[in-house]
């Protein structure tokens, strides 16, 4: 999964890979559409609340990026949320588009 979230008015991009709550999950702060610091996990590996959904793996990421990177977020009490966009590539074919070339 990629996908982009707000939280504490920051934009954020997840990039997560593997089995949910043994994922590998990687967390970049995008500035004005730019790639700017990032912080992972590996849930297999690394100690995590493996039943945690990843909507909070990703505010404990990004709580501790924002320490680590002394980010003056522009809204400090902001909770996290989806961002929600046009979906411009599909990587596997949905079943829809498989009974369609039947």
């Amino acid at each position: 999964m990629i996908r982009e979230f707000q939280y504490r008015g920051e934009t954020f991009r997840v990039n997560a890979h593997g089995v949910a709550g043994h994922e590998e999950v990687f967390i970049i702060h995008l500035v004005d559409g730019e790639e700017e610091g990032e912080i992972s996990i590996d849930r297999m590996t690394e100690e995590n609340d493996t039943s945690a959904p990843i909507e909070d793996i990703c505010v404990m990421l990004c709580d501790r990026l924002i320490v680590e990177n002394s980010i003056d977020c522009a809204d400090p009490e902001g909770g996290f949320g989806w961002v929600e966009g046009k979906a411009v590539k599909h990587v596997l074919p949905s079943r829809s588009d498989e009974a369609a070339a039947h």
